[in-house]
This record gives structure tokens, C-alpha cells and sequence, in this order.
């Protein structure tokens, strides 16, 4: 093999080698914009019924939210959560979980989010063509506040 072939050869092999890199990385990480933004927008959504789950018995409290501005802060303090694959039965330190349930202005139930503390979330995608279910750990600075003051 001449020069100029061997650097084409190893040339063509890191690139191969840098594509597959992006492309594995890229499917490792996605954001709460992605994975449910995409799939409903803000208004299709009729009410968010959320269940506190507390590591104490006796506390758990039920709400649904139903007015437009107070389910638009709750979705806004999730848009920017950037997430990462991981396995699904992690468990919590903090004292509370969240159960949510995003209910579509025609009544379906389109998506279930269990938030787990400040670290972890999974996502159930009810779609009635590929329902699926996956689990994150949350990667960006994640506060909600709004969720945690609908319980006020």
C-alpha cells in the first residue's frame, strides 16, 4: 500500500470511528422537551392530576391542576431538563415522589411522569400506536418549584 493510501485508510477509519462516537452519545442523552414537548403541546393539555407520594405513611396528597397558567409554570419548570438513560427501579432519598399524569384537552391520559427526588424520572408514553416506558436520571440543575407549591 502506497502513503497516500494508508492516510486516506486511517483517515476514513476515524471518521467512521468519531460519527459513531456522536451518534452514541447522542442517543444516551435527550431532554423532557424531546421526549414529551414534541409529542403534545402545551395547549392540548386539559390537567395535570398529581399524586405526592411521601416516605412517610399516611402523607400522600392528591391535587389536579387544571387552570392554564398554573399547568404552564409546572411544564416551563421541566422544558429544560436535560435527562440521561438509566435504569428504571431506582430508588429515592428525598422525602417526596411525584406522580404525574398529563391529560389531553379529548381526556387521554397521554403521558405518566414519576418523579423520583431531584435525580431521577420516568417517563410512560401512553401512545395508543408504540406505548413505551423509560427511565432518566436527571442531568441539569432540576428545581420545581411550581409542582411543589401546587401542594400549598
Amino acid at each position: 500500500m502506497e502513503k497516500s493510501q494508508k492516510y486516506m485508510l486511517t483517515g476514513a477509519i476515524l471518521a467512521a470511528a468519531g460519527v459513531s462516537l456522536m451518534t452514541y452519545t447522542a442517543n444516551r442523552y435527550t431532554s423532557f422537551k424531546r421526549v414529551v414537548s414534541k409529542a403534545i403541546r402545551l395547549e392540548d393539555i386539559a390537567s395535570l392530576e398529581i399524586t405526592r407520594l411521601s416516605s412517610v405513611p399516611g402523607e400522600q396528597k392528591d391535587i389536579v391542576v387544571t387552570e392554564p397558567e398554573a399547568i404552564k409554570q409546572i411544564c416551563e419548570g421541566f422544558s429544560g431538563v436535560r435527562l440521561k438513560k438509566s435504569a428504571k427501579n431506582v430508588s429515592t432519598d428525598h422525602k417526596y415522589s411525584y406522580y404525574i399524569t398529563i391529560v389531553q384537552a379529548d381526556r387521554k391520559q397521554r403521558f405518566d411522569i414519576i418523579l423520583k427526588g431531584k435525580q431521577h424520572m420516568i417517563i410512560y408514553d401512553n401512545d395508543l400506536n408504540n406505548p413505551h416506558l423509560n427511565a432518566y436520571k436527571i442531568m441539569s440543575p432540576f428545581r420545581p418549584q411550581a409542582l411543589t407549591h401546587a401542594f400549598d
